[in-house]
Parts: structure tokens; sequence; C-alpha cells
């Protein structure tokens, strides 16, 4: 999680030095900055149907996919037009091909916003945030136009991430 809040933050220092400020999102680094942790408890509902079509056509004797009924299942759904759909569909390949059929199972153990909520004050320190707040999609209500689009990424187990300037 410090790794991937830290990669966010990189990201912004790499858009802002292009433009001397982070415009795109509104960030002034050289200012005390927070962060929203987004917690999703469902994968969304794309995923799991690639994740279908793949365990459907996976022959787990000889460990190999039906590559053609795969690809005819996921044009079926209409699902060939999203472009996130067919890297994802290469990796989770990858995951069964190194780990068995196990990887399709993508569940989490355990609390995962229980357990970020008790690092609150260690990602403080090592991110040098002013706040750090860990916002339960499950039972989160309105959320503003920039806290939707750094949640959409968010999965179990992966948060999203939005830093943001505190004055």
């Amino acid at each position: 999680t410090v790794r991937s809040a830290r990669d966010a933050e990189i990201s912004l220092q790499k858009r802002s030095k292009k433009g001397g400020k982070s415009v795109s999102a509104g960030v002034d680094l050289t200012k005390p900055k927070a962060l929203d942790m987004y917690v999703a408890h469902e994968f969304p509902a794309w995923q799991e149907d690639v994740i279908g079509a793949l365990r459907a056509n996976f022959d787990a004797a000889t460990g190999k996919f039906d590559d053609k009924q795969v690809l005819a299942a996921l044009g079926a759904k209409g699902m060939l037009k999203n472009k996130k759909v067919m890297p994802f569909a290469q990796e989770i390949k990858k995951r069964v091909v190194l780990t068995g059929a196990k990887a399709f199972d993508r569940a989490v153990d355990f609390n995962e916003p229980e357990l970020l909520n008790e690092l609150l004050e260690y990602l403080k320190r090592t991110l040098e945030l002013s706040a750090v707040n860990v916002i339960d999609l499950a039972s989160q209500g309105e959320l503003g136009e920039a806290q939707i689009k750094a949640a959409e990424s968010a999965v179990p187990g992966e948060p999203s991430f939005l830093i943001y300037n505190t004055e």
C-alpha cells in the first residue's frame, strides 16, 4: 500500500514537471497533502465476466485455454470494445499458468478497511502527509467527480488513491 501510494505521488510529480504544476490533478506538491484510499469489497462486473469466460474455457488437465472460445464468449457479451478487457484477461491467464486454477479465486481473506485504519499513523508518517483517509466504498455515500474517478480503479486488496492539498 505504501508503495502504491508512493507511485501515485511520483506520477503526480512527473506530471507537475511537465506543466510546472499538476494541472490535471490540481495538486501543488509543495503544499501539505492528504491521501484518500478507496477500498472496494467487490470486483467490477466486467472483471468477473472475463474470469467466468476464462474459467469456463480452461482445461485443468492440460493447463491450457481455448482462446477461440474465450474470445467468442467475451464477444457475445460485447466486452471486446472495452480496452481493459484483453490486458486483464492476459494477466489472469499468466497467473493461472504460474499458479494453477486457484488464480481464478481472487477473494481477499482479511478485512482491508480495518487493516488500513490500523496503519493510518504509519502511512501519514512514511508518506509525509497531513491526513490519510480510508474510504470504504461499500458504505460510502455520494462522491465528488474526482473521487469517483479515483475510486474506479479500486479492487479488493488493491485500494486506489487520491492525493490532494489540505490548504
